[in-house]
């Protein structure tokens, strides 16, 4: 049987797994094709590295499976099957699997002033291991205690928020919403954690950054209801967005098996997929380990396609995520972006998120193993009974008649880490 050639682009967590996953069938040739003079690295590890925790040669993940080409991609032509690359080169493939990512949503680009003080240095992302090593150069130039605004109110700026106020500097938190990070991972959860910013460090909630000055002494941010905030580094965190190449523009739409959508034999994982399935409608979800998941599930979709495997059925986002805020481990497995919740009588706060009737994802405070051992029986009023997890293969309580928290609105396409 002739070997078909499946090209991948993006050796992060989604192109990694991927990779694995098909070099176990022999008869499959991958390339992995990444950014030119880029390294790969483990995206969940950068803030590490950027709070002074890790050296940034500590992050680098394994080569990938197959053959691994540093040369950014310029565009696909999905009619000749061929992938553009910036050398002038072209690839060829049988099957073309989309793991590029997304980027950080940047500020609003309104907000004058914003591109001077990027350029000064005084405005950063925290996104990539080149944004995490500058971040910790500026942190170190003070030389003392940084007075450090933090624009975004999801699971990375609240973790930078604590992590910075932890190590002794001065933090304001400015959010758009009046209650950061609902969307992420629902109200009941995200109220708690708003109290706890209140407590420690300066929050200005419900409020929109209209101008950022960079003088020689500080960078004065000046907020929509006219006050200013006078700090020494300004640090956007307000989610990310698809980041594919050409001819997508705003992410890769995929099916339920990402399949892409009017591609023919593309697929997309991670990130850069925007989802449109009949049970949880459109999503998206940007974080390490639904992104190793969902590359996984794209190359056994790729093998059935090519007739070297089962088809592995509709993809349900089951993955876990963590993180520690104030003290308090925050945790979730599955959707949380769901707005339907429902708080369950638990040691701590367990919230599930519901469509349907099914639970979708859940999400909470202190309780890391309830949480996570909801899983496997994510989704099951919403798949035929023979895709169904077994009754009594996972620990974790079931649901009970309490009291529904507020209902959660989320914007098409919003993941567990949007920041708002």
């Amino acid at each position: 049987m002739t070997a078909r050639h499946v090209v991948i682009l993006g050796p992060g967590s989604a192109g990694t797994a991927a990779a694995r996953t098909l070099a176990a069938q022999g008869d499959v040739r991958t390339t992995v094709v990444g950014r030119t003079d880029e390294i790969p690295y483990s995206r969940m590890l950068v803030k590490n590295v950027a709070y002074g925790q890790a050296a940034p040669e500590t992050v680098r993940l394994p080569r990938p499976d197959g053959e691994l080409v540093a040369d950014t991609v310029e565009r696909v032509d999905p009619a000749t099957r061929e992938v553009h690359l910036a050398s002038g080169a072209t690839i060829a493939y049988d099957a073309l699997l989309v793991a590029t990512g997304g980027r950080p949503r940047g500020i609003d680009p309104d907000v004058a002033g914003a591109e001077q003080a990027a350029r000064a240095g005084r405005l950063l992302t925290l996104h990539s291991l080149d944004d995490a090593v500058r971040f910790r150069e500026a942190i170190a130039a003070r030389g003392e205690a940084a007075r450090v605004a933090i624009y975004g109110g999801g699971l990375i700026a609240s973790e930078t928020a604590s992590t910075l106020q932890a190590q002794g500097h001065r933090v304001s938190l400015v959010a758009r919403s009046r209650v950061p990070g609902v969307a992420g991972f629902g109200r009941p959860v995200a109220e708690r954690v708003a109290a706890d910013h209140e407590s420690r460090v300066a929050t200005f909630f419900g409020r929109t950054v209209h101008r950022v000055l960079a003088t020689p002494e500080a960078t004065v941010v000046t907020l929509d209801d006219g006050s200013d905030l006078e700090v020494d580094l300004v640090v956007v965190a307000l989610g990310t967005t698809p980041s594919a190449p050409l001819p997508w523009r705003d992410g890769v739409v995929v099916d339920d098996r990402l399949r892409a959508t009017g591609h023919g034999v593309v697929y997309a994982a991670g990130g850069v997929a925007v989802h449109h399935d009949d049970h949880l409608g459109t999503w998206r979800i940007d974080h390490w380990e639904d992104s190793a998941a969902q590359g996984v599930h794209a190359a056994r979709t790729v093998l059935h396609d090519l007739g070297r495997g089962e088809d592995p059925g509709p993809y349900r986002p089951r993955s876990t995520y963590m993180a520690v805020v104030h003290g308090r481990m925050i945790s979730g497995v599955g959707y949380t972006g769901h707005p339907g919740t429902r708080v369950v009588q638990s040691d701590g706060l367990v919230v599930l998120h519901e469509q349907e009737g099914a639970v979708v994802g859940v999400s909470g405070i202190e309780a890391v193993g309830e949480i996570y051992g909801w899983g496997s029986r994510l989704h099951e009023d919403l798949l035929a009974p023979s895709e169904r997890a077994p009754r009594g293969t996972t620990k974790g309580p079931p649901p009970r008649d309490e009291e529904a928290g507020p209902s959660v609105v989320t914007a098409a396409g919003r993941g567990a880490t949007d920041e708002r």
